[in-house]
């Protein structure tokens, strides 16, 4: 009876070792699960929290009284009638002419849209004295397809076009409002900067949504505009 059994315990004891072997060596092949990290929000994408309008510096009032002319700047820009201090007219009014002066200029000092191509904002005014009505005109021709429009500024026609420009992407867009008064060109230049991203640069394009923001945002300083009655 003993020797009976030897061969079957032997049979046995064989299939737990090989069982216990294929346990073993599964274990050690078998890579250990990493606990689940953080998801961290990506690089360029948009939040969904509104960046909040900074209260400096704070609104203030333009006047031009050589040339009658006043408008509002809100919290968060910065006037000055200087140019080259926080501008270069030349290079943002391109279509302006030399003898155009520069009498004042509202910069946005803070950016809206932080993780897009946005760069800038400025809203210009400035005056070509001695000139004529059909000059005045032409400086706010606008580029094809688009025709040049006309619009009411305090109770003032005004002709409006726009000019563009860039290199790999549009990296400037200019609004331009003109009206003749006075025997002088009155223009008001409503300018958005950005910068070229996506394979250039890594960053998220600006959307036309935010874009308009920005415009909106200018056309809000055009729309306060008033001429002396004098």
């Amino acid at each position: 009876m003993k020797n009976f059994l030897r061969p079957v315990l032997c049979r046995a004891a064989a299939v737990i070792s090989a069982v216990l072997f294929l346990a073993v060596h599964l274990t050690a092949q078998t890579p250990s699960v990493a606990p689940a990290k953080p998801r961290l929000p990506l690089l360029g994408v948009p939040s969904n929290i509104p960046v909040p309008d900074p209260t400096t510096p704070a609104a203030s009032a333009f006047h031009d009284q050589r040339y009658g002319v006043s408008f509002k700047v809100p919290a968060g820009w910065t006037l000055t009638r200087h140019d080259a201090e926080v501008s270069t007219f030349a290079f943002d009014v391109r279509t302006a002419p030399m003898s155009g002066i520069m009498r004042g200029v509202a910069t946005i000092a803070f950016n809206p849209h932080p993780t897009s191509t946005f760069s800038g904002a400025l809203f210009y005014f400035s005056v070509t004295p001695r000139t004529t009505e059909a000059l005045c005109r032409t400086q706010a021709s606008a580029q094809a397809p688009r025709s040049v429009t006309t619009a009411q500024i305090a109770g003032t026609p005004f002709t409006h076009g726009y000019d563009e420009h860039g290199t790999i992407c549009t990296e400037a867009r200019d609004e331009i409002y003109t009206a003749y008064r006075n025997s002088s060109c009155y223009r008001f230049d409503l300018v958005i900067n950005t910068f070229c991203g996506g394979d250039v640069s890594g960053v998220r394009d600006i959307t036309p949504a935010e874009l308009n923001a920005v415009r909106h945002r200018l056309e809000s300083i055009l729309s306060t505009v008033t001429f002396d009655t004098k």
